[in-house]
């Protein structure tokens, strides 16, 4: 039942922003299972927004790389401003709020989502 839920949120969403963690340089293979599990039927023709964040210097950058051939692969295209949070535990607090919220790295994120906005509504 849970699956099928997922399958319909899927389906209704008119764009996605994908948030991952970098996993042994790469892609984590939950979030690959998950995105290859429902095939690109779900996915096809819907603009994607693609995060990463690691604990080192790259902020998860070789994962967003992989992620986004995968979206390729799905038709679900990315747009091209990728927003990569190096370090991860010197910007967030535990529960996810920034420690500075005028910090460089955070101010990636409004050009996404204006990439991923205009795609969407295109």
């Amino acid at each position: 039942a849970k699956t099928r839920a997922l399958q319909e949120t899927l389906k209704a969403a008119d764009c996605f922003v994908i948030v991952s963690p970098e996993y042994n340089h790469s892609v984590p293979p939950a979030l690959s299972s998950l995105m290859g599990h429902f095939g690109g039927s779900l996915y096809k023709c819907k603009p994607s927004g693609i995060i990463t964040y690691s604990s080192g210097p790259w902020g998860g950058s070789r994962a967003a790389v992989q992620i986004q051939v995968m979206c390729h692969e799905l038709g679900c295209l990315p747009v091209s401003k990728f927003v990569s949070i190096p370090t991860v535990s010197d910007l967030f607090e535990p529960d996810g709020t920034p420690k500075d919220t005028d910090h460089r790295m955070l101010k990636q994120l409004p050009e996404l989502l204006t990439q991923l906005e205009w795609m969407a509504v295109a």
